[in-house]
């Protein structure tokens, strides 16, 4: 904000310029996605990117009356430079964009908005996302104002606006899925953090002959089509502009946030989290991580089952982390298909205390149109962090992040990193560890291009800051390998294994630091070196031991050969290794990441396995010569029951005890409600298991959906807000079984 406002300061007067206002009536439309099946000209040919849906993505829908009551006017094009130059003389072009102002951010955009309504002495402001597309339409309702193919290059509609060549524009709201039924002067939710861009699309992507890079692809460019993007992203090279609405802001009619059921129901206070299995005793045990749909439909039958709309099939570069309160939360990249899609997104899981099971996952966070990749959380003494990163968006810096502190409740606006010196060449693909040295500096790597020293081209990044992510660095070398996994050795030294695509002499490099990451030397380990889809981790354990796990690779092969993984321990810092091979079932953990819990199990989550877990295991279980699972538990005992209000005024009532495994499970009925006493969500637990009838109701107080577990299956069940059954299906754990309804 203090930025925008010394902008503001430095704003030069000049000869106005009044914008180039074209008046739009009132009237109404059809908001959304278009009946007309769109052609394979505007659906195909983006290179790895599979088709696009062709009757527009799935948060186009449902399409919906809109009636705007008061007319508007729009300028017709997008804030020029010469105009935005006046408001910022300091602003300079993006060279690939010089008709537009590109690359400012929402708060930019808005503080235009504000000083241009002091010059004129008339409200201007950006276009409501209805607004936006009603504006665009011109009165049609086709994929384009021109019909079924996008207008040519400054051809103008009805109404006299410019909407071409895919320029990506802010408005106002915060961006959500659409509410059901007729909407009257709609302005969106009242808080998120994402904002709506319309107009074109995000990502790049180099083209075979024939296809469009997605940002000039016809399918972004149709009138319905949503893009978000968090209102901070500013770039030197980005793609998004904005135009001016001169009129009144309307009055509030928001609709719902969007809020996931990760975020729902969270408690607050750990119930004896440094209580787990006997140390001295090998513990090991899984927890199945993904839904199966078995071949299924995930658009068709997924979504319609009750997994979240955006949820796609193809998981993989993972991340994991326990929490102040004792869940975990995991996270992926989520991609309908192929990597890289501009629908890829992050998707994000919690296991609940106590539980055995994993909650399903939701796609969240997520630059809509943009992809979303490399997760990585921290917990950072109960201040929880998300990085990640977006391999194709125009103007990408290394990564965004967020924060929380409530146990992944609400989270705090999406920010950038603050660069204070020069950068050096990098992708946006954060990797799986971030560490903070003896005197607080915060360091997290990410892929790199270019080459080391010695013609190495497979290198990672290490980034640093001094003032808890107010400001980073570069901190200038790069390491022996892309997806290097690093920890802080205990003389202070920095050691990055890995991770892929690099070796000395057939072995998995070691780069070590001794100038906070100014300049690397490197060694060989005894680990195999790690080719494509596979990714090392490393950790500090509590007992002083550094823990490893990859994927073998004898035979040095690329991609998912299947050759097993392992995991070892280390007291010397990674000078010698106790390795032990994990069990048969587990053929690969590709992506793999391991955090460490305060009652000391282990856990790491794969991907790329036939099956993806989550690991448990404890120090005890990697050096012993069994490779045997843990009993599930049988017994449960020191049963207590718990309450708790939440910040938001909700309520928790629930009970655990202590199996017979060490571990503290959830054991009797739970039972949360909204702030007004009305029911939110019940299910009741034995030895950590779900039993019984599980309901999520709306704030209404009408059912969302239930579940019901009978011996080794469930059955799930979605209702609308009149009551009515949506649909109904069986599971095996977390395998489609039937589909009813």
């Amino acid at each position: 904000m203090l930025k925008i406002l010394s902008v503001c300061l430095l704003a030069v007067p000049m000869v106005a310029q009044q914008p180039d206002l074209k008046p739009i009536p009132a009237g109404s439309f059809t908001m959304g996605a278009d009946t007309a099946t769109l052609s394979k000209a505007v659906v195909s040919g983006f290179g790895v990117n599979s088709d696009r849906p062709v009757h527009g993505d799935f948060d186009e829908l449902p399409a919906h009356k809109v009636t705007l009551t008061h007319g508007f006017a729009m300028e017709s094009h997008p804030v020029t430079v010469e105009e935005y130059r006046r408001f910022d003389p300091t602003y300079k072009p993006v060279a690939a964009y010089p008709s537009y102002a590109a690359g400012v951010s929402w708060h930019q955009a808005t503080a235009y908005c504000v000083w241009l309504s002091k010059r004129e002495s008339k409200p201007y402001r950006l276009p409501t996302e209805a607004e936006w597309e009603y504006a665009a339409r011109g009165g049609k309702q086709t994929p384009f104002f021109t019909g079924d193919a996008p207008p040519k290059a400054g051809e103008a509609n009805v109404w006299g606006l410019v909407i071409d060549e895919g320029t990506p524009e802010w408005v106002a709201d915060w961006y959500a899925p659409y509410p059901a039924g007729e909407q009257i002067d709609p302005t969106g939710p009242l808080h998120g953090l994402f904002k709506v861009v319309r107009g074109g699309g995000l990502d790049f992507r180099k083209s075979k002959p024939g296809e469009s890079y997605p940002e000039r692809s016809p399918y972004f460019m149709r009138t319905a089509n949503r893009a978000s993007m968090a209102p901070t992203f500013e770039s030197r090279e980005g793609n998004i502009g904005f135009r001016v609405v001169q009129a009144p802001m309307p009055a509030a009619n928001p609709s719902p946030d969007q809020r996931f059921f990760f975020q729902t129901a969270v408690k607050q206070v750990a119930d004896s989290p440094e209580l787990g299995p006997n140390s001295s005793k090998p513990f090991y045990h899984v927890h199945e991580l993904f839904p199966n749909l078995n071949g299924e439909s995930m658009p068709e039958v997924g979504w319609h089952a009750g997994l979240a709309p955006g949820l796609g099939i193809n998981y993989h570069n993972s991340a994991v982390q326990v929490l102040a309160n004792g869940d975990l939360l995991a996270a992926y990249y989520n991609t309908p298909d192929k990597e890289d899609d501009p629908d890829q997104t992050v998707m994000i899981m919690r296991r609940r205390a106590g539980a055995e099971a994993w909650d399903m996952p939701e796609p969240w966070p997520d630059f809509a149109d943009a992809a979303n990749a490399a997760p990585v959380f921290w917990n950072d003494k109960g201040h929880l962090w998300l990085f990640w990163g977006f391999p194709r968006l125009i103007g990408a810096p290394p990564f965004a992040f967020t924060t929380s502190d409530d146990n992944g409740a609400t989270w705090a606006p999406v920010q950038f990193p603050h660069f204070n010196g020069p950068v050096g060449r990098y992708i946006s693909q954060p990797i799986n560890s971030i560490v903070r040295t003896k005197d607080g500096t915060i360091l997290i790597p990410t892929d790199s291009t270019g080459k080391d020293d010695d013609g190495n081209g497979s290198i990672s990044v290490v980034w640093g800051s001094h003032d808890n992510g107010k400001t980073w660095y570069d901190t200038g070398g790069r390491t022996a390998g892309r997806h290097t996994t690093i920890v802080i050795a205990k003389n202070g030294d920095i050691l990055g294994f890995g991770g892929k695509n690099s070796n000395i002499e057939g072995r998995m490099p070691l780069a070590t630091s001794h100038d906070g990451g100014k300049t690397w030397v490197k060694s060989k380990t005894l680990f195999d070196q790690l080719l494509s889809g596979e990714r090392p981790s490393v950790i500090r354990l509590a007992s002083g031991r550094l823990f490893f796990v990859a994927d073998y690779n004898p035979k040095n092969e690329k991609h998912i050969h299947k050759d097993g993984a392992y995991v070892a321990l280390s007291d010397d810092d990674g000078k010698t290794w106790k390795m032990k091979r994990l069990p048969q079932d587990i053929l690969t953990v590709g992506y793999v990441t391991a955090t460490q819990g305060p009652d000391g199990t282990i856990h790491v989550v794969t991907s790329k396995n036939e099956v993806n877990y989550e690991i448990e295991l404890n120090e005890a279980w990697v050096m012993s010569d069994s490779d045997a699972s843990s009993l599930a538990p049988a017994s449960i005992a020191k049963v207590e029951a718990h309450k708790e209000t939440l910040p938001d005024g909700s309520r928790v009532e629930w009970s655990s005890g202590r199996g017979d495994d060490g571990r503290m499970l959830l054991d009797g009925p739970e039972t949360f409600t909204y702030a007004n006493g009305k029911p939110e969500w019940t299910t009741s637990f034995h030895l950590g298991q779900k039993v019984g009838d599980e309901v999520f109701y709306r704030a209404d107080g009408s059912k969302a959906w239930s579940k019901s577990y009978s011996g080794d299956g469930w059955t799930w069940r979605r209702f609308d807000d009149r009551g009515a059954l949506v649909a109904e299906s069986k599971w095996k754990g977390k395998t489609l079984v039937e589909v009813v309804k």
